[in-house]
Order: structure tokens, then C-alpha cells, then sequence
């Protein structure tokens, strides 16, 4: 929606459309209101800088990290070095289509209207949205304006209706059975979960594929080997050891691996070792992973190759003026290091 279209809705010309934006003094009263109520309706943001670029593509695009603030401060999103990771590849693929990147925490629900604006009045041309939990609406509110978006770590809609976008996830399902299989193929059975937040659709998946690998392998599900943490280094420590203190599993898969190095801490405070007592397999193949005692075993996926299919969809969309409905599934492997080991 431009300040032509706004002209033709209310039947006067631009320069009027351009007087009462600017609150000049010279419009009949009835014509100003008209005009406003019909900017309004339309959700027009007028600036300076839209109308400059009337016409023009925005070579900018948003990358917002939604980190809604709770009491739970932990569980901050923009904490995670997993997501500094991500947000630098976004920024180094996008730097290779011609585009800028706006990078912005939304920190809570108000936050939400400065990223319509930001869509409304051109100064991005689409956006990408990291971080958001399941029962979180404002994405679908946003959707309803038809913007060019891609949402990672969402139930993919695909449906094309107007609450559709370009969604990227992990095959966290896959990479929670996988991960759980490996430890069984060892010769685990009592095994363990440290399940991440369970309002963010990865946390959710992974622990099903835990389940769903159980279940095939005709191992009962034990509700008293499952923890629930908050992706968290902190919430994998405290977990762990309130898990450690009633059961004591062979082996755990834990949601990711941030969470797994707390849980390592925990383990070796409480006089364990890993592998010989526990065994640990984490989730996300961060770089601390490979770094910590002993290494973490871990399922990994590209995260260069989640940024590329972003960047590469989003620009595509942006640039052919389409609005894609689209569902991307990113596929995990094994990274096996020394944190596991087989028993009989």
C-alpha cells in the first residue's frame, strides 16, 4: 500500500494524501478524516523513507530472534551461542545475494508492533524469525498482512491459506529417534531424557522420537527417567541431578547440547563418570561440544545450510513478489565422540 493507492481510495489527489500526512492546514476537516480513516484500515505507515523507495525493493531483510521475556530468565533465547551461530550465517549468506540483514530481539509482545512497522513502511523487505513457542499468536497476527517470511523451529502450515510462510526445522522426530536408537544399539535400555522446552516444537519432536524409539525397540517408557529442562545449561544441571538423585539411568539423550554439558557438570559432581557410569548424547553439535570432557556425542545438522535455505527461499520470494508456502526439513547425522560407550 503506497500514498497512490491511499489518493484513490479517498478520491483526492497524492498531494492531498501528502498534506494530511504532513498535517497541513490547508485540508477541509471531512477530507482529513477520510483520508485517515482510510490509512488506517489499510495499516499504512507513512515515512520519508517508504516513499522514497516507492516502487523500489528494499535490499534489507530482518532476522528477529523472539525471546518473549518470563520470570524463567535462563531460558533466554538470545543467550544461546546456538542462535549467535545461526544469526552469523544468516547475515554472511545473505551478504552474497547483495542483501543487509537487521538483526533484532523481540523481547516482548509490544515488540511485535515495531516489526509490522518495520514490514509496513518498506524498511525491510522480509524477515526471519527464530525462537518463537508454539502457543504464540503474534506470528500468525503478523502473517495476516501477507508480509514475505520465514519462521525456523514451527509446525510447518503449508496449507496456503493466509497464515502460510516458508518454514524451516530440523528433523528433530528423525534426530530424536536416532539418538536414542544409537544408545539402545550400545546395549542400553534404561534409558534417560532430558527434554528441552517443551513449548517449542523442537523440544516437543525430540522427545517424541526418544518415545517412538523406545517403543520399537519394545522398551516400556518409565516417566521417572524423563526430566524436563529449558534448553538451558543451568536447567540441564538442575535436572540432572534431581533425576540422578530417584533413578539411575544407564544412559541419557538430552534435547540439546547445552543442556547436556550442564548435565556433565552435574554427573561428575555427583562422583560419576562419562561414559563409564552414564552415558550422554546431546543434540545441535554446538562448537563447545567438541571441546568439553570427554567430548559429546551429539547429532548435528548445518548450520550454514539452515541460513542458505532461509536467505536463498526468502529472497526468492521477496524478489519474484510471491508469497511462498513452503516446509523445509533439515536432516541430522551422528557426530559420535566419547561420551558413550556399549555395555552388555
Amino acid at each position: 500500500m503506497n500514498s497512490k493507492e491511499i489518493a484513490k481510495l479517498a478520491g483526492v489527489s497524492r498531494a492531498t494524501v501528502s498534506r494530511v500526512i504532513n498535517n497541513s492546514a490547508n485540508v477541509q476537516p471531512e477530507t482529513r478524516e477520510r483520508v485517515m480513516e482510510i490509512i488506517k484500515e489499510n495499516h499504512y505507515v507513512p515515512i520519508e523513507h517508504a516513499r522514497m523507495l516507492a516502487g523500489k525493493v528494499t535490499k534489507v531483510i530482518g532476522m528477529f530472534i523472539v525471546d518473549i521475556e518470563t520470570e524463567d530468565a535462563e531460558a533466554r533465547v538470545s543467550n544461546s551461542s546456538y542462535f549467535s551461530q545461526f544469526v552469523n550465517s544468516v547475515v554472511d549468506r545473505a551478504k552474497k545475494y547483495g542483501y543487509n540483514v537487521l538483526v533484532s530481539i523481540v523481547g516482548s509482545v509490544a515488540d511485535f508492533e515495531n516489526v509490522k512497522k518495520l514490514f509496513l513502511n518498506k524498511s525491510i523487505a522480509g524477515g526471519i524469525f527464530i525462537g518463537e513457542k508454539s502457543d504464540d499468536t503474534q506470528i500468525n497476527e503478523l502473517l495476516k498482512f501477507n508480509l514475505k517470511m520465514v519462521v525456523v523451529d514451527r509446525e510447518p502450515s503449508g496449507d496456503g491459506t493466509v497464515n502460510s510462510c516458508i518454514t524451516v526445522n530440523w528433523d528433530n522426530i528423525g534426530g530424536g529417534y536416532a539418538a536414542t536408537r544409537y544408545l539402545i544399539e550400545l546395549g542400553h535400555r534404561k534409558i534417560g531424557h532430558l527434554a528441552g522446552d517443551l513449548k517449542k516444537l523442537s523440544g516437543t519432536h525430540r522427545f517424541e522420537g526418544y518415545k517412538r524409539a523406545l517403543k520399537d525397540a519394545g522398551i516400556d517408557i518409565d516417566e521417572s527417567l524423563i526430566a524436563r529442562g529449558t534448553f538451558s545449561e543451568a536447567s540441564g544441571y538442575r535436572e540432572t541431578k534431581k533425576l540422578l538423585s530417584v533413578q539411575k539411568p544407564t544412559a541419557i539423550f538430552v534435547g540439546n547440547d547445552s543442556m547436556a554439558i550442564g548435565a556433565m557438570n552435574a554427573i561428575k559432581e555427583m562422583g560419576m563418570k562419562i561414559p563409564e557410569d552414564i552415558s550422554i548424547i546431546g543434540f545441535d553439535n554446538i562448537e563447545l561440544s567438541k571441546y568439553v570432557s570427554p567430548a559429546l556425542t551429539t547429532m548435528s545438522s548445518s548450520l550454514f545450510e539452515i541460513a542458505s535455505i532461509c536467505v536463498e527461499n526468502l529472497i526468492s520470494s521477496i524478489e519474484n513478489e510471491a508469497n511462498i508456502a513452503a516446509d523445509f526439513t533439515i536432516p541430522l547425522k551422528l557426530v559420535e565422540r566419547e561420551s558413550c560407550r556399549a555395555i552388555k
